[in-house]
Formats: C-alpha cells, structure tokens, sequence
C-alpha cells in the first residue's frame, strides 16, 4: 500500500513524514532477516521508488531502487550508526528485489531515529529532482551530513566543555518554553560569536555555569562588552553534581521535544548542537556527567558591572594578542530572575 504524501507536486516536501509511517511499522510484528515497510510517493518521479522501513532488530531502513550498482563513492563515508549499500529485500507487498539500502542502528542508538529520519528526508527531496540518480542523491546528501554523523571529530569531553553547553541547552528549553521555537535562531555561541544568544545589537545574552561557591566565572574582553548591544544580560545556573541529576543528552531530548514537529528549527538545532561539538555516538560518555542545576540567576552588564574590556585598557592590546581571559566572582550585585526580565528576553524571537 503506497504512503500518499500530502504535499502538492508544485511544492515538494518530505519534511516530517516519516515519523508517523515508522510510528505506525513498529506496531507490526518482525522476524529476523525480514523488514516491515511502506512505500513513500516521489510524485515527480515515475522511474524511482521508495520505502521506509523496520528490521526486526528496531533498525530503520530507507530503501530506494533503482539500486547504485556498487557506487563507490557510497563505500568511502565512514558515517557512525549509518550504512549504505545495495541489499536485496522483500518488502511492502514486492517481490524480492535489490535496493539501494540506506540503514541506520536505531535499534541500539535510538537517539540516533530522528536526525536519521531527518536525514532520510533529504534524501527523498534529492530524489525529487528530475533525472537526480538515485546514487548522486545519497551521495549529496551524506557530505552535508557527514559532520554530523562523523566518528572522527576530536571533540575532548571535559565536564567544563560538558556544564557550558548543558548551561546553554537549559537556557534555550527556558526560552522556547516561554516564546516559542523561533528563539533557536538566536542561540549564537556554537557559531563563533562572543555572546551564547544574540539578536543583532538589540539584545545578547551570555550563560555561565559554576560549580563553585561563591559562584565565579570565566570571560573573555568581548563577551561583557555593554557598547556592543542594547541590552546585556549574564544567565548564571549553579551547578551540582549529582546522582540523580540531568545529564546532557537528556537535555538534548529535552529541546527536541519543545522543537516537535517544527523540522526547519530542529535543522537548525542540529546544526548548532554540532558545531558546539555534540556528537551522537559519545552521548554514553556525556551520560556518565549527571548534573543537578539551580534556577538562574541573572545579572544586568552595564558601565558599572565589574569587567574587562578592551576600552579598560589605556592603549588596546595588540591584535596578535589573542585568548585574554579572566576569572570573575558575581557576589555583591544586583541579581534578577528570569521572570522579571521576561519582557526582554522576548526580544530574542522579534
């Protein structure tokens, strides 16, 4: 039975189509060596078909034909959780036929399901194009994947690295609670910038964890830099080891939830989670750092907020001095609460 799209042919999309079909396969039985699947329509195209489809094993296949005959460039990705290769199946109702297999290990990685299926989706949209082989479709779509699913990123797992970005995910679920998804847009530190959330020059926002009391932080002679921005707020979360605590990849799961089914901001979300360094396959060894973390504490930066920035300085440093950082304890000042600078914070999603 073929899976109708709702999309109309003059306006193609896959987005999001699949997790409702997997959804629906997994209450089928399975045996081993077999696949439960469903045709998914390419309405453009009459002379390439594909399947989405589930292994006994809770593994996600995309099956498409016609298959890429051995296409070695396919062999050269070294993509961890994924596999890509000519199989022969019998599934959906067809006889037994080879397929152009693109498999992922959700069954041991489930956390791996929706960035695969997400990823499934491009393919299908590669696919779309008239004349688009099946094998150039897969192809194109790994390399702007490949960092993503990549086993080769030397990303070091320190528990600072580990609190930063958990801080940072805790203050994004806080504000997509609050204002909705459009407010990943405005999550800027995984991209290179000073501040962790930017928007423009109206409004910035930098996160600092601490596991120390008093609570002191590390910055740099930009990120506290009032001139640059409207407004500037430090977010502080006291953070606390613990058995039972929240561990990073639970408040990976977390966003994703609040995300749902908005795919073009979960695109977004993926992307920056990668370029802070997130990778899929270590969430084990993010596990082993459980945190328990208190409600934020915030701090207006203005002239007389204690900082270092380059205008403290008589003459600027020289350019090539690079890396200047200080250690800053927050006793003594005025604290705010999320609550009270709500009206500001929405400024992030305007």
């Amino acid at each position: 039975m073929k899976q109708s799209n709702t999309y109309l042919k003059t306006d193609i999309s896959f987005g999001g189509i699949l997790q409702p079909i997997v959804e629906s396969l997994e209450r089928n039985q399975r045996q081993p060596g077999k696949l439960v699947g469903q045709e998914v329509v390419i309405y453009t195209r009459d002379d390439v078909q594909a399947i989405i489809a589930l292994d006994a094993g809770n593994n996600v296949h995309l099956l498409i034909t016609p298959p890429s005959n051995g296409d070695p460039r396919l062999s050269r990705f070294e993509l961890k959780g994924l596999k890509i290769t000519d199989m022969e199946w019998s599934v959906a109702g067809r006889n037994s036929q080879l397929y152009l297999d693109i498999s992922c290990a959700t069954g041991t990685m489930p956390s791996f399901r929706r960035p695969f299926l997400r990823f499934a989706e491009d393919v299908l949209l590669e696919i779309s194009h008239p004349e688009r082989v099946p094998a150039d479709a897969a192809y194109t779509t790994c390399l702007r994947w490949r960092k993503f699913w990549s086993p080769e990123i030397g990303t070091e797992i320190t528990r600072e690295w580990i609190h930063g970005l958990f801080g940072e995910l805790v203050f994004l679920a806080d504000l997509i609670e609050r204002f909705g998804p459009g407010v990943t847009d405005s999550w800027t530190g995984p991209l290179g910038k000073d501040q962790d959330f930017q928007k423009g020059t109206d409004i910035a926002a930098e996160i600092k964890t601490s596991v120390e009391i008093p609570v002191s932080i590390i910055c740099n002679i930009r990120q506290l830099d009032s001139d640059l921005f409207k407004q500037l707020y430090i977010v502080c979360y006291r953070l606390t080891p613990s058995e039972t605590g929240i561990t990073l990849p639970e408040m990976v799961r977390r966003v994703e939830r609040l995300l749902g089914e908005d795919e073009t901001q979960l695109d977004k979300f993926y992307e920056k989670l990668t370029a802070a360094g997130y990778q899929l396959q270590l969430e084990s060894s993010y596990s082993e750092f459980r945190t328990d973390y208190s409600q934020a504490v915030v701090y207006r930066v203005d002239d007389k907020f204690p900082r270092i920035v380059e205008k403290s300085f008589i003459d600027a440093p020289d350019h090539r001095i690079t890396g200047i950082r200080y250690t800053l304890q927050l006793t003594g000042l005025s604290e705010l609460t999320i609550d009270s600078v709500a009206d500001q914070l929405k400024r992030f999603v305007k």
